[in-house]
């Protein structure tokens, strides 16, 4: 009985495992149009992805209150002020995950930010975009492509991130 019961536990186990495993997140979209969608920034400009094209657009899927975002914002911060990457064709969109426009404007005047903020209010963006955690950053290539998808931000994570955006740029 102890063995049969331990079977069907291994069994169970095994099948949520592989559940979990074919969960897509983000990274399921590498090489695939990105999905289109248009949000609002904090003062309620509407802005669509569809009408970057011929851009390299860098979305950073983030909210306030997660640590991992907050350590990731002042590269973002300095990725979206580069001038020559702006000159490049690059655009940087911070999409904050389902917090209020007067939370998020406080927070970026408070941080000094100057990047564009889109708000994701009802979380369908993030959830066309596979989100599973935050923060992910998915760069899309001028051909509407995504090109490549970084989830979470720890060290190395900067050079990755600037490294993918310098090969979008180049493509043409």
């Amino acid at each position: 009985m102890r063995k049969t019961m331990s079977a069907v536990a291994a069994c169970i186990l095994a099948i949520g495992s592989l559940a979990i495993a074919q969960e897509k997140d983000t990274t399921a979209l590498n090489s695939k149009k990105a999905p289109d969608f248009s949000l609002n920034t904090p003062d309620g400009k509407t802005l669509r992805l569809s009408d970057q094209k011929g851009k390299v657009v860098l979305l950073d899927l983030w909210a306030t209150w997660c640590p991992p975002c907050r350590k990731s914002l002042p590269h973002l911060q300095s990725v979206s002020a580069n001038k020559n990457l702006a000159d490049k064709g690059l655009v940087v969109w911070a999409v904050n995950q389902q917090e209020t426009p007067q939370v998020v404007q406080e927070f970026v005047r408070t941080n000094g930010y100057s990047f564009t903020v889109l708000m994701d209010s009802d979380g369908k963006m993030g959830q066309a975009y596979l989100v599973r955690g935050i923060p992910t950053t998915v760069i899309v290539g001028r051909d509407g492509t995504v090109s490549s998808v970084f989830i979470g931000f720890a060290a190395g994570s900067a050079k990755q991130l600037d490294d993918a955006v310098e090969k979008a740029l180049a493509q043409k």
